[in-house]
């Protein structure tokens, strides 16, 4: 599949309109914006400069996010057509209103709340002072003794009996680390005993002036007054809802059209200005050339140029992934691992062909397919489109191969009859009784998906002109010939008994190409593709450091081509791990009454279904990513990503 052909387009108004122009941008939904590059001037001449207004519309959407905040009004994307507020000032101007209408309202609640808050607080201090029965102001109003409250740790109140000075300390309630209480002593001796105190870590409570009475008394005034003061707060609230109940509509438009103002006022920081002329410029998918023109054909204020997508040395043109209804739900494992670059290689129908064939091997059941196939329908409607999308496609691939296996649920003979009937004698292909055969073809899966990979990368070498990356390295044409020289020679032997591993086969195909691999630097210098690209780390390297390097980066080269290659068995594997599994759950039917085979099928196949799908959906991955990704693949690519002026409540 191909990557969206792409265009550059330079937009030129005067600053006068560039509102309208970026709001008519962010319309089309198909221009990505790329930033302005301030340019400068040696000969006194004015040079492009970059838009860095503040955004007058920051403050009001702050303020009105924070009135429907107090008002209990949940902002929605609403249609603001018939909002006539448009300036920064006129926003602030309706805030304002809101506000001081609500201040009154506002005002008492939180008032009455802080009220609330102070009294529970003093609840819970004197809550520590139970049998207290003597009045708080009488205590506090001695003239000659002075008195602290607080609490003082369990270790810290048996010290105090080594103290000599005149004070008495009375404790009220103790908990698991402190001893609740207060202490008296003679005024003219309150410094020493605050010394003593604080130094055995005795922390001082207040008690407030309006706590008035014994504890008991203190409690029972206190709740009355906190149930007083709650009603209070009830009725300011039930005046905010009815204010929230008239005004909401209105706000929720006036926040609606304030977020689209914002959002293109923001945009203006990608904007070039020169004098009273302003320069945008940005990408849009060719296919939308004349639908984008559309958006300015009645609004000649504006002056648009396309051009190439490579036409600004500065912008890198997006990447957009052009796929067909098959390959469109598997881009999202290609976004995961990072898109190509503008002019690389879309490897999305590779992905979804290889993906597909390889799930169905490894989970192989026509009936588990089916079920995976209906649930892919009702995820890919209600949840996920693409994820819905991949599961309807494996489902149909692990039916296609189950009944190739004869496998219906488990069940490993009910399509022989069907076999019989139409006279294939060599399907189904039961796992266990040929186990050989499919771990052999799992590997030769994989030696051919490992071929096909360095193929792709010879040709994106050629394509981006990099003889290195295309001719010597080991997934270079030097690679292919090494790895399949190698890879089908053992399979002639091992599997035909044909010996084509004769010394002028290894001298051309292995030795050779293991020459070019090794010395892949200088050879693509002799070709001089890097003559003026040699590092100076390659240029300095002398012939032994250059021999012990590429030995062992030989040797990595050709682990990894056998790890690659037995890291496929694990396809094979899975298809002996899922009739396994089955055989197990068709064992407890047997170990069970007739009345709980059905329970045991349904509960063992669900079990199957959920714990292997998932395992073998993500063993692929590894497989696609670590196996054949890295091989031919670079995500650097920059996505498309077109301006728009969403809707936000989030505050930065």
């Amino acid at each position: 599949m191909a990557i969206e052909k792409m265009e550059f387009v330079s937009i030129t108004s005067s600053r006068d309109c560039l509102d309208t122009v970026l709001d008519k941008c962010c319309e089309s939904s198909c221009f990505q914006i790329e930033p302005a590059v301030a340019t400068s001037s040696g000969d006194g001449e004015k040079a492009l400069q970059l838009l860095n207004d503040k955004n007058p519309y920051d403050v009001p959407f702050k303020g009105l996010a924070s009135i429907a905040t107090e008002l209990g009004i949940e902002l929605i994307e609403t249609d603001y057509s018939s909002c006539r507020l448009e300036s920064g000032a006129d926003f602030t101007e309706f805030c304002d209103g809101l506000e001081s209408s609500l201040a009154e309202a506002s005002r008492i609640k939180e008032a009455v709340q802080q009220i609330i808050s102070q009294r529970k607080a003093a609840l819970i201090q004197i809550t520590h002072l139970n049998g207290l029965n003597e009045q708080f102001d009488r205590i506090f109003s001695c003239k000659h003794v002075h008195v602290r409250v607080g609490k003082l740790p369990i270790e810290s109140q048996r010290k105090l009996e080594y103290y000599k000075q005149d004070f008495f300390f009375v404790p009220f309630e103790h908990d698991r680390n402190y001893c609740w209480g207060m202490y008296f002593c003679p005024k003219d001796e309150k410094e020493i005993v605050d010394d003593i105190f604080t130094s055995l870590y005795f922390e001082t409570v207040r008690i407030p002036d309006f706590v008035k009475g014994n504890t008991a008394e203190a409690f029972e005034r206190i709740g009355a007054e906190i149930a007083e003061e709650e009603k209070n707060v009830e009725k300011a609230e039930s005046e905010l809802r009815s204010f929230a109940d008239v005004h909401e509509g209105e706000i929720q438009r006036a926040f609606s059209k304030l977020c689209h103002k914002r959002a293109v006022f923001e945009l203006r920081r990608k904007v070039g200005v020169l004098r009273d002329k302003v320069f945008i410029k940005g990408f849009i998918p060719a296919k939308k050339h004349k639908e984008f023109e559309k958006f300015f054909a009645d609004y000649p204020g504006a002056i648009l140029t396309f051009m190439p997508p490579d036409a600004d040395s500065s912008c890198t043109p997006p990447t957009v992934l052009k796929n067909t209804w098959f390959t469109r739900p598997f881009a999202m494992l290609v976004e995961m691992y990072g898109l190509p670059d503008y002019t690389g290689y879309n490897p999305t129908a590779f992905v979804a062909l290889t993906y597909t064939v390889m799930f169905g091997i490894m989970f192989g059941d026509l009936g588990q397919g089916f079920v995976i196939f209906l649930l892919g329908l009702l995820i890919g409607k209600k949840v996920h489109k693409s994820f819905g999308g991949m599961m309807t496609r494996c489902g149909v691939s692990s039916m296609l191969f189950g009944t190739v296996y004869g496998s219906v649920f488990g069940f490993e003979d009910l399509l022989d009859p069907v076999f019989e009937g139409i006279g294939i004698d060599f399907l189904p292909l039961h796992p266990f009784h040929n186990t050989s055969f499919i771990l052999l073809t799992a590997v030769g899966i994989g030696v051919a998906l490992i071929l096909i990979s360095m193929i792709l990368n010879i040709i994106i070498g050629f394509r981006e002109g990099d003889i290195e990356k295309a001719v010597f390295s080991n997934n270079g044409i030097a690679g292919l010939l090494f790895y399949g020289s190698i890879a089908g020679g053992v399979a002639a032997t091992m599997l035909f008994d044909v010996e084509i591993m004769s010394g002028p086969f290894i001298l051309l195909f292995i030795v050779i190409p293991a020459i070019c691999i090794f010395c892949k630097v200088p050879f693509a210098a002799a070709v001089k593709y890097k003559e003026l690209r040699l590092s100076n780390d390659e240029e300095n390297m002398t012939v032994g450091n250059f021999i012990v390097e590429n030995f062992f980066e030989m040797f990595e080269y050709v682990l990894s081509y056998v790890s690659n290659t037995m890291s496929f068995l694990r396809v094979g594997g899975f298809v002996l791990s899922h009739a396994g599994m089955m055989l197990v759950v068709s064992t407890l039917m047997d170990m069970v009454s007739a009345g709980a085979k059905p329970a045991v099928l349904v509960i063992g196949n669900a079990f199957v279904m959920v714990m292997e799908g998932m395992i073998v959906a993500i063993q692929i991955i590894r497989l696609e990513f670590y196996e054949i990704f890295s091989r031919f693949y670079s995500g650097d690519g920059k996505p498309f990503e077109p301006v728009k002026a969403g809707f936000s409540t989030e505050i930065e």
